[in-house]
């Protein structure tokens, strides 16, 4: 028969195949379907509830504190971060392991190279012979498995959702390093004014109590009145160590961040930034859509649907070529003549009778994780829109708070003073005074406590919407 009709032959067989898997579809599973929605029977707001002003958005969330150096940290962050990193390498491996599922839908080719020497022992009469024989085959195997149900297309799509969870976590990952650089800056910045503030406080207490040492020397004042002061001095000393420490560890905590060997030489903020930019009425509820989390559980849970696709078809045929080209030949130098040439082609069907309940088994699991899948992707954007919500509203309640405490703040001031004046005229006790400079005290360390709250809450009003905030849609 001539290679024509071979290759008749061999079209005709394969075609026999497919059309005996084509019989035995009865009952398995057709194409794979489209995700279904995640959030079924569930309902979103149009936009967020709080209603604050009209002010346009700004340009983006860091420059929105129009601070250089902070800008330049995060980029140090950003380049440096070691779990950063991590993230990133993980992000590597997905995309790697992507590639992979690309390859099982082309076919693969080997070249081997094999060579043997078979030795024979001859006996004829009393005379013994030996001889050797040697063969030399080179060869190249081609398989290749005929994706006709769309298994591997199934399992390529699902480690494309992998590789796109993976960058979805890698933008939250830099995102969230981002921010808690800018928490770290907002937090190192506090701490050295909270110690600025106790620097006075203990010289303001150490001024006063040599006042008082000395008028007790010259009979003027009270011991107890002395003994009242050195308490609040030393008080003011054991605080001043405290805020001390709290900056020593701001410090290495943000030097962590940005990768460096934490010595707590960062150099200092010159104070907190004031926020100028209000936050935009109206923010639409898709903003959420962006966040890089909510992203990766969607695309988690679309790997996880397919894989239920790709699991529900290990039950159909599976059908592959094969084929082998080669030479064999006794002497090496003829292994590159064609009339030496071998040739193999062949086409498999496989489908599983008994595998003691496996895919079965492994249908339930995918249907299972895909279950689980759906329910984080559902719970993430709960908690997206929650988290939202209680910042917005939380950026009304701390503004209205700081303008309380800066009120109070003026009023601590001017009670101090008026309490000053009736202890040198003789009309207050020492107790009075000491108490008015308490309060001073507290209040200016509770205002500095607020500003720093309320960048914080920014920040975290710009990790709940993935990003600085998009202008309202038109009317």
């Amino acid at each position: 028969m001539g290679a024509k009709g071979e290759m008749n032959s061999t079209n005709q067989f394969i075609g026999s195949l497919l059309l005996a898997a084509m019989a035995g579809l009865t009952g398995c599973t057709g194409p794979s379907s489209s995700a279904p929605d995640a959030f079924a029977g569930l309902s979103w707001p149009q936009q967020f509830s709080d209603d604050q002003t009209k002010t346009p958005a700004g340009a983006g969330w860091l420059t929105d504190f129009n601070d250089r150096t902070l800008e330049a940290l995060v980029q140090e962050a950003l380049a440096n971060n070691p779990d950063l990193r991590v993230t990133a390498a993980k992000l590597d491996a997905a995309q790697a392991a992507l590639r992979i599922a690309g390859a099982d839908l082309t076919p693969s080719l080997t070249l081997k190279a094999a060579t043997s020497r078979v030795k024979r022992n001859n006996t004829s009469g009393f005379s013994i012979t030996s001889s050797r024989t040697e063969r030399y085959t080179p060869s190249m195997d081609l398989a290749w498995e005929l994706d006709i149900w769309g298994r591997l297309r199934d399992s390529q799509f699902a480690s494309r959702m992998d590789a796109e969870q993976a960058a979805a976590n890698l933008q939250a990952a830099r995102l969230s390093l981002a921010a808690n650089t800018a928490k770290g800056w907002f937090d190192l910045a506090e701490t050295e004014l909270q110690t600025q503030l106790a620097i006075q406080t203990h010289q303001s207490y150490t001024n006063n109590l040599a006042v008082l040492e000395e008028g007790l020397q010259r009979g003027l004042t009270k011991a107890l009145d002395v003994r009242l002061m050195r308490t609040s001095a030393r008080n003011a000393e054991s605080t001043l160590i405290q805020r001390q420490r709290e900056r020593d560890a701001s410090r290495r905590s943000l030097e962590i961040l940005l990768g460096r060997y934490p010595k707590s030489e960062i150099a200092l903020s010159a104070g907190l930034p004031t926020l100028t930019n209000t936050v935009p009425a109206g923010l639409p509820a898709q903003l959420i859509e962006r966040r890089p989390d909510v992203l990766a559980t969607q695309r988690a849970y679309l790997a996880a649907h397919r894989r239920v696709d790709s699991a529900r078809k290990d039950r159909l045929p599976k059908i592959s070529l094969s084929a082998t080209a080669g030479t064999s030949t006794s002497e090496l130098k003829d292994v590159l003549d064609v009339n030496n040439n071998i040739w193999n082609l062949a086409a498999n069907l496989s489908r599983p009778i008994f595998d003691g309940d496996r895919i079965r088994s492994n249908i339930d699991r995918t249907r299972a994780l895909r279950e689980q899948a759906r329910y984080t992707y559902v719970q993430t954007t709960l908690q997206a829109f929650a988290e939202v919500e209680t910042t917005l509203n939380a950026e009304t309640f701390l503004t209205q708070q700081e303008t309380a405490l800066r009120a109070a703040v003026q009023e601590a001031i001017e009670a101090e003073k008026l309490a000053q004046e009736d202890y040198l005229a003789g009309l207050a006790g020492i107790v009075t005074v000491l108490e008015s400079q308490r309060r001073v005290f507290d209040a200016k360390r509770s205002l500095l406590q607020l500003q720093n709250q309320r960048l914080q809450n920014r920040i975290d009003l710009y990790l709940a919407l993935g990003g600085e905030f998009a202008a309202p849609p038109s009317e």
